[in-house]
């Protein structure tokens, strides 16, 4: 009899945080329908999604084990949101053959971060070696549409980019927007560069702290023509001082100051509110834009953004994610919070995704993603 009541309370405990798993998966769930800017504090469950996940896969598990019905509870919801798993990890077999017919296009999309211009050497020398380091990485690859986030020209030519990359690739078709300089001398925004003919070149102007663009390069491929969007969302545009607090939580033994910690909590959720609710803005044109081009469409950039979220979803409303051609989790962002998957490169249907790759290049603080599209007249 007592041990039939301990299994009972067992169960019971269980069961009531088997509940409170599902109840948060299917909060998470809501940023597919619901903007930030109709309810801002949606958005923030988002960045916790793997994690819910794992806990409900946990709970499957424990039921299965345990011989009861309930596993179906965690099993059900989160097949109810299979999109937001297939956004998180894919499953796809890697390696595929590319077909024959069609123009195999080789996409990348890549945040370079200024190409490290501001590590400076001793005496503030320029340091060139992650810059060479992805130029080679470029060299190596040979991709035939390179989209560069956090880009910077050099005007003074002492730090070479722009005018340097199509000497020693076959991307010589250059598109570059600007939001911003430094003494008119290094310019900073994003470039896409191009192996075939570029006809048409246009921005897409956001409202952003942060310097934030889109452009878009109308490209010609065998007789049929293309739109390419290089995209940089808002940033959330955390301090040193940001990350700093946030390495402070995960040492062990370390006191933090209330005051401190309630002023610095503050000024994050502050922070990530207003990127959010600036991006819903700049993804609504994007969106707009998208629907209205003439040509077939491939979108790459960095979302500043989780599979999770609104952004994605509304994106993927008319673009596919070619993600799904790749195996594993995805993790795109590797700075001082790493985990996150918020680069990506989605495609209209006129394109078939093969073997999105997310790379191991250490030369940013993002990781390189490419896949080869394949493209039908």
């Amino acid at each position: 009899m007592k041990a039939k009541k301990k299994k009972s309370f067992v169960s019971t405990v269980l069961l009531f945080f088997n509940y409170l798993a599902v109840l948060f998966l299917l909060i998470i769930y809501l940023n597919k329908f619901i903007s930030p800017d109709i309810f801002w504090p949606i958005a923030f469950t988002g960045l916790v999604f793997p994690f819910v996940l794992l806990v409900n896969v946990l709970f499957v598990i424990i039921w299965l084990i345990r011989l009861r019905i309930y596993f179906l509870l965690s099993l059900l919801v989160i097949i109810l949101g299979w999109s937001f798993t297939t956004g998180f990890i894919s499953f796809s077999k890697t390696n595929k053959p590319l077909p024959g017919e069609g123009e195999n296009l080789r996409v990348l999309s890549y945040n370079v971060r200024v190409f490290d211009l501001y590590n400076y050497g001793p005496r503030w020398t320029l340091n060139f070696t992650q810059r060479n380091n992805i130029f080679r990485f470029l060299d190596e690859k040979d991709f035939d549409i390179i989209c560069m986030q956090e880009f910077v020209h050099d005007t003074s030519r002492k730090f070479k980019t722009l005018d340097t990359i199509p000497t020693f690739l076959s991307t010589k078709y250059v598109h570059a927007g600007y939001t911003s300089s430094s003494k008119d001398i290094n310019y900073f925004g994003i470039a896409t560069f191009s192996a075939y003919p570029i006809l048409h070149k246009g921005q897409i102007n956001f409202s952003s702290r942060m310097g934030n663009l889109c452009i878009f390069s109308d490209i010609l491929v065998g007789n049929d023509t293309i739109r390419v969007y290089n995209v940089h969302f808002e940033s959330i545009g955390l301090s040193a001082e940001d990350y700093t607090f946030v390495e402070s939580l995960t040492q062990k033994g370390k006191n933090i100051d209330n005051e401190y910690f309630m002023t610095s909590t503050k000024r994050i959720v502050r922070n990530m509110k207003l990127a959010h609710l600036k991006r819903v803005s700049q993804i609504d044109t994007v969106y707009a834009h998208v629907k209205q081009s003439p040509y077939p469409v491939i979108l790459a950039g960095d979302f500043n953004d989780v599979p999770a979220s609104w952004a994605y979803h509304k994106l993927r409303r008319v673009l596919n994610d070619s993600f799904k051609s790749g195996r594993g989790i995805g993790q795109t962002y590797i700075g001082r919070i790493p985990g996150f998957r918020i680069d990506y490169i989605l495609h209209s249907d006129e394109f078939t995704a093969y073997n999105y790759t997310t790379g191991n290049q250490k030369y940013s603080d993002h990781y390189p993603v490419w896949t080869t599209l394949n493209f039908k007249k």
